[in-house]
């Protein structure tokens, strides 16, 4: 971090100094945005206020207030690591926002940003027939999409499954931060495998989808984040190809299974040319989310996976 005895920083007195000069600093380099921002401003806000624990919205009056020596020393630390390190900023500050709500997290979760929030937001309108009841969310990471459901739908009851221990413990901190012990269950389970023969309304989900042979050619940023929570062999669709195989058997006949496949789209498409993926439209940005019903799963479900082997 040579840059930092170069400068004067003596002369960042105030919050809005602490911002202008950190702005200056991420529009002046090469980072990459994509967990939670895009663009050096919002970038710049998430990383200073959060830093100094104050939400995202203070009045702009608070920017003329002063920052002790503490604080500003603490702050030019996490900017420099930020660009020097390429550290994402929900790691730095331990949170990140889904849905408009705060989550803690760290290295050992995957940084909340599917548009799945969308549809969450819109209570699933003109997606559910009726509000699910009984939800399985499979790969929660810091449970972020079980919690804003629960949040939005008084009555939902989760399953929160995940394969990775510690990524469960950040979920369990989230889901306490929330009190919705009672409402939202952590699971250790690979997908289905200790989920027994349990029934949803809905299977939720954001699984691992980049080929493991372009993991590596993927920012800086996105190699903090636990290779398991976005890495996929067979094209990316390893993980996918198990939920579509089983989800049958674990769907209420009225039962929806919704699947974010990212860039794993086309590969799962040419996989699968005969079924009916319904892709959802965003408002908000986004894409790459299918829908299907109980009934479309169950008409391939034998010819797909009963006849031949994947």
């Amino acid at each position: 971090m040579k840059n930092v005895k170069t400068e004067k920083l003596t002369e960042i007195i105030t919050i809005l100094d602490i911002l202008r000069w950190s702005s200056s600093k991420f529009n002046s380099v090469p980072i990459c945005y994509g967990h939670g921002t895009d663009n050096f401003w919002d970038e710049t806000l998430h990383l200073i206020l959060s830093g100094l624990n104050l939400p995202i919205n203070i009045p702009t009056e608070m920017y003329h207030a002063r920052l002790t020596t503490k604080e500003r020393n603490k702050l030019i630390q996490l900017v420099f690591r930020r660009i020097i390190q390429r550290v994402p900023v929900p790691y730095l500050v331990n949170k990140a926002w889904f849905c408009g709500l705060e989550f803690y997290v760290d290295k050992r979760v995957f940084i909340p940003r599917s548009p799945i929030s969308e549809l969450i937001m819109s209570c699933f309108h003109n997606i559910l027939p009726d509000k699910p009841h009984r939800i399985l969310d499979i790969g929660t990471g810091s449970g972020c999409i079980s919690i804003a459901i629960a949040m939005t739908n008084p009555n939902a009851i989760i399953d929160a499954v995940d394969i990775s221990i510690d990524a469960l413990k950040i979920a369990e901190k989230n889901i306490k931060y929330y009190n919705l012990e009672n409402r939202i269950t952590p699971i250790h389970s690979d997908i289905f495998s200790n989920i027994l023969k349990l029934k949803y309304d809905l299977i939720i989900t954001n699984p691992p989808y980049v080929n493991s042979t372009d993991i590596y050619k993927l920012p800086k940023e996105f190699l903090y984040e636990p290779i398991i929570a976005l890495s996929a062999n067979k094209k990316g669709l390893s993980i996918i190809n198990k939920i579509l195989k089983n989800a049958i058997h674990h769907l209420n006949q009225n039962g929806i299974l919704i699947c974010e496949v990212g860039v794993a789209k086309t590969a799962l498409i040419e996989h699968y040319p005969n079924v009916p993926f319904q892709w959802l439209q965003f408002t908000n940005g986004g894409e790459n989310v299918f829908m299907l019903n109980y009934e479309q799963i169950l008409s391939f479900h034998y010819h797909t996976f009963t006849m031949r082997n994947i």
